[in-house]
């Protein structure tokens, strides 16, 4: 034989080998089923003069089967069964060519009444026979559902925390779509698909000196912040003060104040101006979870007002009107 043919064939045996398909599983795992949904034994192959492992989920009571002998020395059988009450396993070894019987196992569950399992034993075709059977509770993952558990804190953030430089930008957001036509802000907010856009049409909402009217509010979905845009109008003759710290939003019985308002808090007689409101968290530091087309309630309050012409037109004897 040439030597110099030896490197060649030892990589295309070592491709044959690794070409053949792998053994099939002699150590498999069953689930039992519940016992009133039982229609056939548990089949398990076996062949003479090897012996088969069966483990069970509990506990063995006590067993019967025609056939099985603990000594074929002195009892005739086709099976030799190994099994002791109170463990969970036993061992069969098939002493006969083509043996095939049932051996019924009666298992102990520690919550329950007894549970009879037949299991049969027939001859595997050749290589096929299997080395061990573990059988499982098939009923106790579907009686105990997922596990849940209440988690001690809140869940992780997926919103990225707001900032002044956010919260001004939805202001100057909110300022651009005031500023044009309603097409025009529906097209502003379709540009930014983060953006969430909703226009209202109620009524003014009225203080006596002063009325309220939510126009539209934004939601900006990056960090959960709300932007409300509303118009304030003067009833009087005289100019009104406003707290730049008392802006609340209200949305059913829950309230959370203002803290970023774009407002020039005075406002002369008859004047309307708009006010620009921004919620990024509600009170406890989380995000509020508020949509654009929620209700809102706006209020503020009236801090004072003031005469906008202190001084008035007074004859005076010796000159002229």
């Amino acid at each position: 034989m040439n030597r110099g043919c030896i490197p060649i064939l030892l990589p295309l045996a070592a491709g044959l080998l690794a070409a053949q398909p792998a053994p099939p599983a002699s150590i498999v795992r069953l689930r039992l089923p519940a016992e009133a949904d039982e229609r056939q034994p548990v089949a398990v192959p076996a062949e003479p003069e090897n012996t088969v492992e069966v483990d069970f989920p509990w506990p063995l009571r006590d067993w019967a089967g025609r056939g099985f002998t603990p000594d074929a020395d002195k009892f005739a059988g086709d099976f030799v069964i190994e099994a002791s009450r109170g463990e969970p396993r036993i061992f069969v070894t098939p002493v006969a060519a083509d043996a095939h019987r049932v051996l019924h196992v009666v298992l102990a569950p520690p919550d329950g009444p007894t549970r009879s399992v037949p299991i049969e034993f027939l001859p595997a075709p050749a290589g096929l026979a299997w080395r061990k059977v573990i059988l499982e509770d098939g009923t106790a993952a579907a009686e105990r559902g997922p596990a849940v558990a209440l988690s001690p804190g809140p869940p992780p953030q997926r919103l990225r925390e707001p900032s002044p430089e956010s919260e001004i930008g939805l202001i100057r957001t909110m300022r651009l779509m005031l500023n044009t036509t309603a097409d025009g802000a529906r097209d502003i907010a379709a540009a930014n698909p983060a953006l969430e856009l909703a226009s209202f049409s109620g009524p003014p909402r009225s203080f006596g000196d002063f009325t309220v009217v939510t126009r539209f509010a934004v939601r900006d979905a990056t960090t959960g912040a709300l932007g409300i845009c509303a118009s304030v109008a003067n009833q009087t003759a005289r100019r009104l003060l406003f707290d730049p710290e008392s802006w609340v939003v209200r949305v059913g019985d829950r309230v959370y104040p203002a803290r970023t308002v774009d407002f020039p808090n005075e406002l002369e007689p008859g004047a309307v101006r708009a006010a620009f409101l921004v919620l990024a968290r509600g009170p406890d530091g989380a995000s509020t979870g508020l949509l654009a087309d929620n209700d809102f309630g706006l209020s503020v309050i009236l801090s004072g007002s003031v005469n906008p012409r202190p001084v008035v037109h007074m004859a005076l004897e010796g000159f002229d009107p």
